[in-house]
C-alpha cells in the first residue's frame, strides 16, 4: 500500500487533527483583532522643552541645537529633526525598526540627563514622548455647550480635562486621552502698572507674595499621652476671591493688598490654540489606543459609553469629529464580501472546466478547511485582520484551489480516461501529482520567504501578507493531498452513481469540444512551428521583454504606495504672520464653510496651533497654522472621486483673502508619518536670510512642476518681532542690570504662573500674574511700563528702546543643520513622473557655498524600498533555483522552469499600463508572487515531460504530450487564480486601491505567461536538453522538431 492509500483507508487521526484545527480557526476568526493597516511607523521619541518667555530663535539656538547634538549620538538613530517656536522646542529622534520603542525612550532620557547643565537654568523639565502608530488618535470627540446651558468653553475644558477624561481613561482599550483647544482656566491677576508704581512695587514682589501665602505647611505632631495630631498652617486659597486679599507689600505702613494693585478674577490663559469640531468652536478630546492594542475595540468601547456621558452631562453636546472606526469597519466588511465573491466565482470556474457538480463540491469543500486552518495559525501567531492580511487571504482563493484542481483533474483522468476503479483512481491520481504540486507550492512559498526577513519598511508592510499567504498555501497543499482524497470516494458517489449526469456530460462535451480541445490543438500546432523556428519565436519575446522594461515601466511611473480614496482628506493653510488667533479663527470658519459646501462631507476636525505635550493634535505649530481633517461618504456612495472634491475645496480656499499656502491631500498620502509630503525639498545652510531667498526661488520653480497641486514652505522670513534694546549707560545710572529689567518686563507682558489654585478632585490651574491687556498691546504702551530700580520707578523708555526685527515664522533643523523645507502635494500622479518634472524645474539652480538641497519625500524611502524588493526578488529566485535542483535532479531543468518568470513580467508590465496603475511596492510584491505562481505551471509541464521520457517516449512526443495533457489543468489553475484575485484588482473594498496593483500584476502576468509558457517552456526544454547532450559528448543533438513522432 502506498503512502496516500495508507491514510485514505485509515483517516481517523488525520481527520481529527484537521477538524481540531478547523475548530481553532473558527474561534480565531471571531477573536482576531481588526485594524486598517499593520503598524508600520518607525520608533520615534519626541522631546518637548518649554522655556518660558524665550523667543523662537533663542529656543532654537540654546535648547533645540544642544538636544539635537546629543540625540544624534544615540545608537540606531536614523535622523533627528526639531521645530522651535516661541517658548517651545520639539526635538524628534527617529530610529531604525530594530530599535525598540522602550529602549529608545530609555536611551533618550539618559542622554538628556547628561546635557541638563548645558541648557538654560529656567527651562521646565523635559517631556519625553513615545511616538508610534498608536500616537494618532483613533477617535476625536468635539465637546460643546448646548444652547441655554450657561456653560462656556473654559468650563467645558475643565470638565473635559477632569471628570470626562477620567471616565474615558477607565474604559477598556483606552490608553490615553488628550484634551485640546485653548481656554485653559486660570485665576487671572491683571496688574495695573500705575498702581504698582504708586506703591513702589514690581511684578516679582507680587509673584513672591502669592507663592508665600498660597501654601499649607505641616508644623509637626502634637503629642499627648493618648493621641497624636498633626498641626499645619492653613494658607491655601479655597475660593478665587481670597487671592485678592493677600498682602503684597512688606514695607512699613498700611498693608497693600493684591486687590489694590490688580484686578483678580477667574479667566482663561491667553490662547495660542483652538479646535473646531464639525465647523463649530469646541474642545477636542483625542482617544489613543495602546501600542499593543487595536483601533476598533477602543472606538467601540468609547462610543458604547458615550450615551452615559451625555446623560451624565446634559448641558454638553458630544459629537464625533474624526474617527477611523467607520473606515476600518467598512473596509473589513467589504473585504469579507470580496472574499465571499472570490470563492463563488472561483468555484464556478472550476465547475465550468470540470463539468462535474460533485467535483466542484469536492473542490469547494477544500476552501473552508484551508481557510479555517489558516485562521487557526494566524490567531495562534498573533496576527490581525487588516487590509494586508485579508488581501493575502483573498489572493489565496484561486491559488488555494490550484492544488485541488490538479488533484481533481488527475483523479478524473485516471477514472474516466484510464479506466481505473474509483478508489484506485483517487489514490493513484493523488500519488502521481503529489510531488509535482508540492514542488509548485514550495516554489511559490520560497519566493515569499525573503520578504519575511528583508528588513525595513518593506518587511513591516508586506511581511503579514507573505506569512498569511504562505500559511494558506501550505494548508491548501495539505488539504488537497489528504482531505480531498479521503472525501473523494464518498462525494463522487453522491446520487448513487459515479458517472456524471447527462447535462454534465453535455456541458463537458461543449467545454472540451468547443473550447478546450481547440485551444489544446492550437498550442500543439504552435509548439510544432516553434520547435522548427525557435529564433522566430525567441527573438520577438526577448525584444518585447526589453521594450517592456526600458519603455513601458518608465511610462507607467512608480510610487512607493499608490493613492487610495478612503474618503478622508486633509486641508492645511496659514494666515499671514503676526495675525491674531482670533482673526485666524475667523479665516478657519470661512475655510470650513467652503469645505462643507462640497458634496458628501460628513464631519470635520480642525486645529489651530499646538499645545506643549499634546502630540496627537499636532506639535510645533504656531497659531497661524490651520489643519483640517475632512470625512466624506465612502466612494461607493458618491459619484466623484475624493481628489475631485478636495480639488474644488482647495480652489475655494485660494479665493479667501488672508489665507496663504493652502493645500489639500488625501489621508495616508504618504505611507509614513515621517514622510511629510510626496515631494519634500529640504534646503540646508547656516543663514536664515539666504535660506529664505533660496526658498522663494525653489518655491517658484516647484509651482511649475507638473503633477504638484500645491507647495507649502515650512517657514517664511516675514514675522515681525519686537526687541527691547537696553542702554548700558542708562542702566548704570539707575543702578539696574539688564536681567532685572527683562524679568520685570516679562512679568508684565507675558506674565508668570505665580502659584497653583487647587480645586478638589480636579487638576489645579495657575494663578497668572500679568499686566492688564490695555497696557501691553503696542510698542508705545510698552514703553510706558514702570520699571522698579534702586533710584525709583521709571518708564521702560528711560532704560532703552524698542525696535522691530523680521524673523522666521518657525525654526527647523535636521541633523543639527538649519533647514527650510518645500512640501509638494499631489493627487494621483506617479511619484517618478513628478520627480522628473521637479528635476527639470530645478535644473540650473545655483546654490551658494555651504548650502545643499536634498530630497526628503517619498523618493528617498521609495529608492530604499525598491532596492530591498529587488534584493528580495533576486534572493527568492536564487532560492527557487537551488531548491528545484534536487527535485528534478538537474541543473538545467530549473532554468527551463524559470523561463516562465520573465514571460510573466511582460504581462505584468502591460497590464499596469492598460489599467492605469503605477509600479509600486504592492505591484513589485505581485511580481515576486507571480514568479512563484507561474513556476507551478512550468513544473507541471516539466514533470510530465520527464515522466513521459522515462516511459520511453521521444522528446517530440513528450513535449507535445505535455501541452496536450496539461493545458486543461494549467488553464483551470490560471483562470481560477485570476478570477479569485478579481475583487482585489477591481477594488471591491475601501482602501484596496493600496493593494490592487498587486492583483493587477498577478492577473496580467499570469494570463500572459500561461499562454506563453505552453509554447516557450517546451521550446527552451528542447534547447537546453540538446545543449546538455552536446556538452556532455553524447550522441549528436537531435532537435525535437526533427524527430519522427511515434505512431
Amino acid at each position: 500500500m502506498n503512502f496516500v492509500g495508507s491514510y485514505v483507508k485509515k483517516p481517523h487521526l488525520l481527520l481529527s487533527v484537521v477538524l481540531l484545527l478547523a475548530v481553532v480557526g473558527l474561534v480565531g476568526f471571531f477573536k482576531m483583532p481588526v485594524n486598517l493597516f499593520p503598524d508600520s511607523e518607525r520608533p520615534q521619541i519626541a522631546v518637548v522643552t518649554v522655556w518660558p518667555g524665550a523667543s523662537a530663535g533663542d529656543v532654537a539656538g540654546d535648547v533645540s541645537r544642544v538636544i539635537e547634538k546629543e540625540l544624534k549620538t544615540v545608537e540606531l538613530v536614523r535622523r533627528v529633526t526639531s521645530t522651535a517656536n516661541d517658548e517651545v522646542s520639539v526635538v524628534t529622534a527617529e530610529f531604525e525598526y530594530s530599535k525598540g520603542l522602550d529602549s529608545a525612550a530609555t536611551d533618550v532620557s539618559n542622554s538628556l540627563n547628561k546635557i541638563r547643565s548645558l541648557l538654560p537654568p529656567d527651562i521646565r523639565p523635559f517631556q519625553v514622548y513615545k511616538i508610534s502608530s498608536a500616537t494618532a488618535a483613533v477617535l476625536t470627540l468635539a465637546v460643546t455647550p448646548k444652547p441655554g446651558s450657561h456653560l462656556d468653553l473654559a468650563q467645558v475644558r475643565r470638565l473635559a480635562e477632569n471628570p470626562i477624561k477620567e471616565t474615558l481613561l477607565r474604559l477598556p482599550g483606552v490608553e490615553n486621552v488628550e484634551v485640546f483647544g485653548g481656554y485653559q482656566s486660570v485665576v487671572q491677576v491683571d496688574l495695573d502698572p500705575n498702581r504698582l508704581q504708586a506703591f513702589h512695587l514690581g511684578p516679582g514682589q507680587v509673584v513672591e507674595a502669592l507663592a508665600t501665602w498660597n501654601r499649607n505647611t505641616p508644623e509637626g505632631l502634637v503629642l499627648s499621652k493618648g493621641s497624636q495630631i498633626l498641626l499645619k498652617s492653613q494658607g491655601e486659597f479655597v475660593r478665587p476671591e481670597e487671592v485678592g486679599g493677600i498682602v503684597v507689600s512688606a514695607a512699613p505702613g498700611p498693608p497693600v493688598y493684591l486687590r489694590d494693585v490688580a484686578d483678580v478674577h477667574v479667566g482663561i490663559q491667553e490662547r495660542a490654540s483652538a479646535f473646531h469640531g464639525n465647523g463649530k468652536p469646541a474642545i477636542g478630546i483625542n482617544i489613543q489606543r495602546a501600542l499593543s492594542g487595536f483601533a476598533l475595540p477602543t472606538i467601540q468601547s468609547v462610543l458604547g459609553d458615550l450615551p452615559k456621558l451625555e446623560k451624565q452631562y446634559p448641558g454638553l453636546e458630544f459629537t464625533v469629529a474624526d474617527t477611523q472606526g467607520e473606515l476600518i469597519s467598512t473596509s473589513v466588511s467589504n473585504m469579507v464580501d470580496a472574499l465571499r465573491d472570490a470563492i463563488i466565482m472561483t468555484v464556478i470556474v472550476i465547475f465550468l472546466f470540470l463539468a462535474d457538480t460533485r467535483g466542484m463540491l469536492l473542490a469547494g469543500i477544500s476552501i473552508p478547511f484551508t481557510y479555517l486552518i489558516t485562521f487557526a495559525f494566524m490567531w495562534l501567531f498573533g496576527f490581525e485582520f487588516d487590509m494586508v492580511t485579508l488581501t493575502g487571504v483573498i489572493l489565496g482563493v484561486g491559488m488555494l484551489l490550484d492544488d485541488a484542481i490538479v488533484v481533481l483533474e488527475n483523479i478524473e483522468r485516471h477514472y474516466h480516461k484510464l479506466g481505473a476503479k474509483l478508489e484506485d483512481a483517487v489514490v493513484g491520481g493523488t500519488q502521481e501529482v503529489m510531488l509535482a504540486i508540492l514542488s509548485g507550492t514550495y516554489a511559490t512559498v520560497v519566493v515569499l520567504v525573503p520578504i519575511i526577513w528583508i528588513g525595513g519598511f518593506v518587511q513591516t508592510v508586506l511581511r503579514p501578507l507573505s506569512l498569511t499567504l504562505s500559511i494558506a498555501l501550505i494548508a491548501s497543499y495539505l488539504v488537497s493531498v489528504t482531505i480531498l482524497p479521503i472525501l473523494a470516494p464518498f462525494i463522487l458517489r453522491l446520487g448513487g452513481k459515479v458517472e456524471r449526469f447527462r447535462w454534465e456530460l453535455a456541458l463537458d462535451r461543449f467545454v472540451q469540444g468547443k473550447v478546450l480541445h481547440p485551444i489544446q490543438e492550437f498550442f500543439v500546432k504552435t509548439l510544432g512551428v516553434a520547435l522548427r523556428h525557435k529564433a522566430l519565436f525567441i527573438m520577438p519575446a526577448m525584444m518585447l521583454l526589453v521594450f517592456s522594461g526600458r519603455v513601458v515601466i518608465p511610462l507607467i511611473g512608480r510610487d512607493l504606495m499608490p493613492p487610495m480614496d478612503t474618503g478622508i482628506f486633509r486641508v492645511t493653510f496659514e494666515s499671514y504672520p503676526n495675525t491674531s488667533l482670533g482673526q485666524t479663527e475667523t479665516l478657519l470658519t470661512a475655510a470650513e464653510k467652503a469645505i462643507w459646501r462640497q458634496p458628501g462631507v460628513t464631519m470635520t476636525s480642525s486645529t489651530l496651533g499646538s499645545e506643549p505635550g499634546v502630540l496627537s493634535f499636532g506639535s510645533g505649530r504656531n497659531p497661524q497654522q490651520a489643519f483640517v481633517t475632512v470625512h466624506l461618504v465612502n466612494r461607493f456612495q458618491r459619484k466623484e472621486t475624493m481628489w475631485a472634491i478636495e480639488g474644488r475645496g482647495l480652489a475655494e480656499l485660494q479665493t479667501i483673502p488672508g489665507i496663504r499656502f493652502p493645500a489639500a491631500f488625501d489621508y495616508g498620502a504618504t505611507p509614513l508619518s515621517t514622510i511629510r509630503s510626496t515631494v519634500d525639498l529640504m534646503i540646508s545652510g547656516p543663514d536664515p536670510v539666504v535660506l529664505d531667498g533660496l526658498r522663494q526661488q525653489v518655491q517658484q520653480r516647484l509651482m511649475t512642476a507638473g503633477g504638484i497641486t500645491s507647495v507649502v514652505p515650512t517657514w517664511t522670513l516675514d514675522r515681525v518681532e519686537y526687541r527691547f534694546l537696553p542702554d548700558p549707560e542708562r542702566l548704570s545710572i539707575y543702578g539696574v542690570n539688564a536681567a532685572a529689567v527683562a524679568a520685570q518686563v516679562g512679568g508684565q507682558v507675558r506674565g508668570f504662573p505665580a502659584t497653583l489654585f487647587r480645586v478638589p478632585n480636579q487638576d489645579s490651574f495657575a494663578v497668572w500674574v500679568q499686566a492688564e491687556a490695555a497696557r501691553r498691546d503696542s510698542p508705545a504702551r510698552l514703553e510706558t511700563l514702570p520699571i522698579l530700580t534702586p533710584r525709583g520707578t521709571v518708564p521702560l523708555a528711560s532704560l532703552g528702546r524698542i525696535s522691530t526685527a523680521t524673523v522666521p515664522t518657525l525654526y527647523t533643523h535636521q541633523d543639527i543643520a538649519p533647514t527650510v523645507d518645500l512640501l509638494g502635494y499631489r493627487n494621483v500622479s506617479a511619484v517618478t513622473h513628478i520627480n522628473d518634472n521637479v528635476d527639470k524645474a530645478m535644473a540650473g539652480l545655483k546654490l551658494p557655498p555651504g548650502y545643499t538641497i536634498t530630497e526628503e519625500g517619498e523618493r528617498k524611502t521609495m529608492d530604499e524600498a525598491f532596492s530591498a524588493l529587488m534584493a528580495a526578488l533576486v534572493l527568492g529566485l536564487v532560492l527557487l533555483y537551488f531548491s528545484l535542483i534536487p527535485a528534478f535532479k538537474s541543473f538545467l531543468h530549473p532554468l527551463t522552469i524559470m523561463v516562465a518568470i520573465p514571460l510573466g513580467m511582460i504581462g505584468a508590465t502591460w497590464s499596469m499600463l492598460i489599467v492605469g496603475k503605477h509600479q509600486c511596492m504592492p505591484a513589485f510584491m505581485g511580481m515576486i508572487l507571480l514568479a512563484g505562481i507561474v513556476v507551478k505551471n512550468s513544473i507541471l509541464l516539466i514533470d510530465f515531460i520527464e515522466e513521459a521520457r522515462a516511459r520511453g517516449e521521444s522528446l517530440h512526443d513528450a513535449l507535445t504530450g505535455s501541452v496536450r495533457v496539461r493545458t486543461r489543468p494549467i488553464l483551470m489553475t490560471a483562470v481560477g487564480t485570476a478570477v479569485g484575485m478579481l475583487p482585489i484588482a477591481l477594488q471591491w473594498a475601501i482602501g484596496l486601491e493600496r493593494l490592487s496593483p498587486l492583483a493587477v500584476v498577478a492577473i496580467g502576468g499570469l494570463m500572459v505567461s500561461t499562454f506563453l509558457t505552453l509554447i516557450y517552456v517546451p521550446v527552451f526544454y528542447d534547447m537546453f536538453e540538446n545543449a546538455r547532450i552536446w556538452l556532455t559528448g553524447g550522441r549528436k543533438a537531435v532537435p525535437a522538431a526533427e524527430e519522427t513522432p511515434a505512431g
